[in-house]
């Protein structure tokens, strides 16, 4: 009878797959464009391949909290036609194009140092996840819109 020999890998490693991560910026990129919920999904995505599957889940939910915190002060708390609105939006943009790159980061190079033959995804390949949270973060947007539309109170 032939032995089963146990194989080097861990079970993270095995969970995680062999496809390997995208670039840390590709979270940026996907926030600057898309909304922090795509960057969030693109960084998620990212911990998931990496092995790091509690940094994934608490990458979507803390940006989710914070999404939906933030939407409800946008839409009900600022008046539709009030200049500030681009400038603010701009800013979240330009917050999640840093913030999504630099929590990826550590683990990403530490994945590097210890895969240096593998190459990372290619960025395209990201489009999917950057998607699905864009149409997330405009569907919490929209959903917010039509209460500030049928509620009573105006500011």
């Amino acid at each position: 009878m032939r032995m089963i020999e146990p194989t080097p890998n861990t079970i993270e490693t095995v969970l995680a797959g062999s496809r390997p991560p995208w670039r840390p910026k590709v979270a940026g990129y996907a926030a600057f464009l898309l909304g922090p919920m795509a960057g969030a999904f693109v960084a998620a995505a990212s911990f998931r391949r990496m092995g790091q599957f509690e940094k994934a889940q608490k990458t979507v939910f803390y940006t989710t909290l914070l999404c939906i915190s933030f939407l409800v002060i946008f839409e009900l708390g600022i008046p539709a036609d009030a200049p500030i609105r681009k400038l603010i939006l701009l800013s979240v943009a330009g917050a999640g194009y840093s913030v999504f790159p630099s929590i990826v980061r550590e683990d990403y190079l530490k994945w590097r140092v210890a895969n240096p033959a593998t190459k990372p995804r290619s960025d395209w390949a990201a489009a999917g996840w950057a998607l699905l949270g864009a149409l997330i973060y405009f569907g919490i947007g929209a959903v917010l819109a039509l209460l500030r539309s049928y509620t009573v109170w105006r500011p």
